[in-house]
């Protein structure tokens, strides 16, 4: 850790000089370019670093060319798109663990995400004239090889098991909706379907600038399930009359639940915790200087539509909310499109998730 702190806290300068050469490329094709910094947290001076092109618009900081072609706009569609996914629909059970003080933690672990988003790309430019260009290889430099070889391994475990989990979650959904048809399909075959499915972009779109409009289209989809699900919640409230199976009375709600805590607040970091992916967003954004007001807009909205979703759930159904949240709402119409359109979500985020697993492999394999 300390390794990481030293890593970072030489970064400032570095960061700055590497960035504005990040930004030359829309502007020039070959050269150097040398940058003044005056002052700075590690002393003032001048830096020099090297920019070299790799015919394509590219800027070569480290291991691989840095092809910068896409905007703050897509870099947030980027984000939206892996982080508001399946798991939304299980937030006010998360929520019901740990009471209103589940709010607090959203807000917190979005700043918290923000903050370690613009720490780990001063990482990134820590070194005159290069770009640490992912996760594993900042971590290799912080760490030595083990370090490169654990984070590599993390984060391809990371990005595969989030597009399984999707998968699981978007085949038992298909079963469900089929099984209001009387369509009996066995959810191993809608999971199979699905990840068939998901297979075809990922195969055809190999960098994040490619995927962005995708993930314009899985983000829309996103953000109106949410909608529905926050408009549907409040409409069909439980009360003394009407709950859910085994209870006999209105739902109850707390502030704090101190038991729920520990597995809420896991819950609600992982839903942040797409920090594997933000070198390759980064390394797409043709102005890499904006990816920390970015990030900061990013994780807002992410944030606003995490309190939607967690919110009128917790306060429609209470200590009654069931996990999907889907359960505790009637079998109609506008929720089942709903269902259809956060599995269409899911197939359009997938590519963005395998897709930066496997620049990261690529990495750790030298392919690149």
């Amino acid at each position: 850790m300390e390794a990481f702190k030293q890593l970072v806290g030489r970064s400032t300068p570095n960061a700055a000089a590497a960035s504005a050469a990040a930004e030359q490329d829309s502007n020039s094709s070959t050269g150097s370019q040398s940058f003044d910094e005056s002052s700075s947290k590690t002393g003032g001076g001048k830096i020099t670093t090297e920019t070299t092109r790799d015919g394509s618009g590219g800027d070569v900081y480290a291991e691989h060319a840095v092809k910068r072609t896409g905007t703050w706009v897509g870099a947030v569609f980027n984000i939206m798109c892996i982080s508001i996914g399946t798991g939304t629909m299980n937030l006010p059970s998360v929520v019901k663990r740990c009471g209103w003080f589940g709010v607090i933690l959203f807000v917190a672990m979005a700043v918290i995400g923000w903050y370690v988003g613009v720490l780990f790309r001063r990482a990134m430019y820590s070194r005159r004239g290069r770009r640490l260009s992912s996760f594993a290889i900042v971590t290799r430099e912080a760490f030595g090889p083990w370090g490169f070889w654990f984070a590599t391994a993390i984060t391809y475990l990371y990005c595969c098991g989030t597009v399984i989990s999707w998968i699981i979650v978007s085949g038992t959904q298909i079963t469900r909706l089929l099984g209001f048809a009387g369509v009996d399909l066995d959810d191993r075959i809608s999971m199979t379907i699905i990840a068939i499915v998901m297979w075809i972009p990922f195969t055809l779109l190999k960098t994040l600038g490619e995927i962005t409009v995708s993930s314009v289209f899985g983000v829309v989809t996103a953000m109106f399930t949410v909608i529905v699900l926050g408009v549907v919640s409040i409409q069909h409230k439980y009360t003394a009359t009407y709950h859910a199976p085994g209870y006999d009375s209105a739902p109850t709600h707390r502030f704090i639940i101190g038991e729920g805590i520990p597995s809420a607040l896991a819950s609600i970091s992982f839903m942040y915790a797409g920090a594997v992916a933000f070198p390759h967003i980064e390394g797409n954004m043709r102005k890499a200087t904006q990816f920390g007001w970015m990030l900061f807009l990013s994780n807002t909205l992410v944030c606003g539509a995490y309190l939607v979703s967690a919110v009128s759930g917790y306060y429609a159904f209470g200590n009654q909310t069931l996990s999907p949240i889907l359960n505790n709402m009637p079998n109609m119409a506008v929720v089942n499109a709903a269902t259809i359109l956060i599995i269409i979500h899911v197939i359009f985020a997938a590519p963005v998730m395998l897709v930066s697993a496997n620049l990261e492999l690529e990495l750790a394999l030298g392919v690149m």
